[in-house]
Formats: structure tokens, sequence, C-alpha cells
């Protein structure tokens, strides 16, 4: 994983479980430099100071929600180059048309399998090498990137793709 190694991470979710988990594994497993925001106004003063290298935005937040930390970082010209993977628990054709709006560069579902995330990481800050594609298994797995402003979901084994009304555990 060295490929990413002292990349910076920041995330901006309102669950305290999910983000202490997540920051743990991103930094102690896979050495991200993490910053965490619980809230979307925080987020928005944290990716201006902190100056991330992709940001993992959750959606459904109370008072500033992800869509409007999305934008406002969009409008900054100090943040609007920063890629945006939104991590939701819902994934819908209006998510993701709403994503490809705004310019977010992938749509995870929680929760992420490392994987999933891991690729997701790679794609948004332009690390993918020729050979990450290939999975423990040895099976060849489709890393192709989305354009930029085009969101692409990572969809759990076994989805037959449909993404109307696909729900996952928060």
């Amino acid at each position: 994983m060295s490929i990413l190694k002292s990349r910076r991470v920041l995330i901006v979710d309102d669950e305290q479980d999910l983000t202490e988990a997540l920051a743990i594994r991103l930094s102690s497993g896979w050495g991200f430099t993490v910053s965490v925001a619980h809230e979307g106004e925080e987020g928005l003063r944290k990716a201006s100071a902190f100056k991330p290298d992709v940001i993992l935005l959750d959606i459904a937040m109370p008072l500033v929600d992800g869509w409007e930390v999305c934008r406002r970082l969009r409008d900054d010209p100090d943040t609007r180059h920063i890629p945006i993977v939104i991590m939701t628990a819902w994934s819908t054709d209006y998510i993701h048309r709403l994503a490809a709006e705004e310019g977010v560069s992938e749509v995870l579902l929680k929760p992420a399998e490392d994987h999933e995330l891991l690729a997701a990481l790679r794609d948004a800050t332009g690390t993918v090498r020729p050979d990450e594609g290939v999975a423990a298994g040895g099976a060849r797995q489709d890393r192709r990137r989305a354009p930029r402003g085009r969101a692409q979901a990572r969809r759990p084994h076994g989805d037959n793709g449909s993404l109307q009304g696909r729900r996952g555990s928060s």
C-alpha cells in the first residue's frame, strides 16, 4: 500500500463510531494521514486548513448536509480541486445524478469493503497502478475511473447492477 502512504484524507460524517473505526483503519492499517469532522461546517473548516488529497463525505448529516458541503467546497477556489468520495447508506439513481452534478469522484455504499474503499481512494487521487485491479483470488476486477464529475458506484458482490432502492446498513 506504499503508493498511498502520506496521502491526506478528511472524513466528514456524523456517525462517530464509524468515523473512529475508519480513521484507525486508514491511518494505522494503511498509512494515511487522517482528519475527522462530525458535521458539515467543521468539515468545511478542516478542508481549508488540513488540505486533504481526498474527502470521504457522508450525505445525511444534521445542520449542513453533505450536498451543501460539496457545493461549498466546489465554490471555493482553495478546495474545488479536492476529489470527493460520497459514502452513503442509500444508493439510488437520484443520489448518483446529484453526485455527478456536484463533481463527486465516486459513490460508495456503506459499509464499504476494504478493497472498495482503497480502490475509490486510489481512483480519486489518481494513484491507480496497472496491477491494482487484480483481486486476492486472482480475478480481474473492473477499476475503470469515471471521468471527473461523473460518479461511479462500487456495488457489493452479487448485486445485479440496479441502483434503484438499494439500502445498505449505516
